[in-house]
C-alpha cells in the first residue's frame, strides 16, 4: 500500500472510529434515560415499593449472616484467599496476553500449540479509554 492510500486508509478509519464514539455515548446517555425512567415508574408503584423494601431487610439479614461467618478464622481465611487468587488471575491473563501479542507480532502466527498438543486461536481485542482515565479503570469502554 502506498502512503496516500495508507493515509486514505487512517482517515477513514479514524472517521469510523469517531463515529463509533459517538453513537456509544449516544446510546448510554439514552440507555441511561430509560433506566431512570423505569425507576421512576417502579418506585411510584406501591406493590414493587413493598416488596422491594422487603427485599433490602432480607439481604441485610443475609449480609449480617454472612458477616457473622466470616468472622471466624478458617471461612475468614478462605475468603482472603479467594481475593488473592482472582488478583493473580487477572495478573496472569494481563501477562498471557502480552505475551501472546508479542508472539503473534514475531511470528506472523494467529495460532499457538500448547504443552496438550491442542491448537489454540490468538485473539486480539481493542477498547478505548479516556486519555485521562488511562491508568485508572475506564469509566467507558468502547
Amino acid at each position: 500500500m502506498d502512503n496516500q492510500q495508507t493515509l486514505k486508509t487512517i482517515t477513514n478509519l479514524t472517521s469510523l472510529i469517531n463515529g463509533h464514539i459517538a453513537g456509544l455515548d449516544r446510546e448510554r446517555e439514552n440507555l441511561g434515560k430509560l433506566s431512570e425512567m423505569l425507576n421512576d415508574i417502579l418506585a411510584n408503584d406501591p406493590a414493587y415499593k413493598e416488596a422491594s423494601d422487603k427485599a433490602k431487610e432480607v439481604i441485610k439479614e443475609k449480609s449480617k449472616a454472612k458477616a457473622n461467618v466470616l468472622q471466624q478464622t478458617h471461612p475468614h481465611d478462605i475468603s482472603f484467599k479467594i481475593k488473592d487468587s482472582r488478583i493473580e488471575i487477572r495478573q496472569l491473563s494481563l501477562e498471557l496476553s502480552n505475551f501472546l501479542t508479542e508472539y503473534q507480532k514475531l511470528t506472523g502466527s494467529s495460532e499457538f500449540e500448547g504443552e496438550d498438543g491442542e491448537m489454540r486461536q490468538i485473539i486480539t481485542t481493542a477498547r478505548i479509554v479516556g486519555k485521562t482515565d488511562f491508568n485508572d479503570k475506564p469509566k467507558h469502554e468502547a
